[in-house]
């Protein structure tokens, strides 16, 4: 299936036991990665499907996390995929 351009790979471990919901985990692995330039501006991060499945959680607990991420304005959350924001 295509999902247009080439996401970029994303290694991010989930604590199922940890008092961080999952889409929070996914949210703050994420954010750290953009933070310390892992994850440069204009990258395409996987989709909510593909994550998901990477992750082994539900397409919701995705699109959650990049929900927040969006309303933080670090990434432009779109359907089903984002795209990280440029520095302001």
């Amino acid at each position: 299936m295509y999902h247009g351009a080439m996401s970029v790979p994303l290694e991010l471990t989930l604590d199922r036991t940890a008092g961080l919901s999952l889409a929070d985990q996914i949210r703050s692995g994420v954010a750290t990665a953009i933070e310390t330039g892992v994850l440069e501006p204009g990258a395409r991060l996987p989709s909510w499907q593909d994550l998901a499945a990477q992750l082994g959680v539900s397409r919701g607990t995705v699109r959650v996390a990049y929900e927040k991420l969006a309303a933080a304005q670090l990434i432009e959350a779109g359907t089903p995929g984002a795209t990280l924001r440029p520095p302001s």
